[in-house]
C-alpha cells in the first residue's frame, strides 16, 4: 500500500507542484488548505508524513505542529516544516518537533530524498 503524505499550504500552486512530484514517486496524497483543515484530517486519517508551510490562514505550521505532537500525541508522524523564509533557523524548528526545514522553492530531487529517508 503507498505510503500518505499529507501537504498542508494556503497555494495552491505549491500544493499542486509538491503534489505532482510525491504521486510521480507512487506516493498518495492528501491536501489542506491551511492548518486548522489539516489538524481536522490527522484527527480523522492516519497520514505517513505531513509537509506544512509556516504562514498560513486559521492555523500556522509551527501551530499544527505542537496540536500534532501534544494533543494528537503523534510524536513520530515525520513533519517537514517549509517555508519562503530565507532567515530562519532549522534547530529552533527541529526543537518545536519538526523532523526537517525546507526552503522554498524546493527541488523535486531534493523533496523526495527528504521524504523518502523520513518515511
Amino acid at each position: 500500500m503507498p505510503k500518505s503524505i499529507l501537504i498542508v499550504d494556503d497555494s495552491e500552486s505549491i500544493r499542486t507542484i509538491l503534489k505532482l512530484t510525491l504521486q510521480f514517486k507512487g506516493y498518495t496524497v492528501i491536501e489542506a488548505e491551511d492548518g486548522k483543515e489539516a489538524y481536522e484530517i490527522l484527527k480523522q486519517t492516519n497520514c505517513d508524513l505531513v509537509i506544512a508551510d509556516i504562514v498560513m490562514p486559521h492555523m500556522s505550521g509551527v501551530e499544527l505542529l505542537n496540536k500534532v505532537r501534544h494533543e494528537l500525541k503523534k510524536e513520530n508522524l515525520p513533519f517537514i516544516i517549509c517555508t519562503a523564509e530565507k532567515n530562519v533557523n532549522e534547530e529552533e524548528f527541529i526543537r518545536k518537533g519538526a523532523s526537517k526545514l525546507l526552503i522554498k522553492p524546493v527541488s523535486p530531487r531534493v523533496l523526495l530524498e527528504i521524504v523518502d529517508s523520513l518515511i
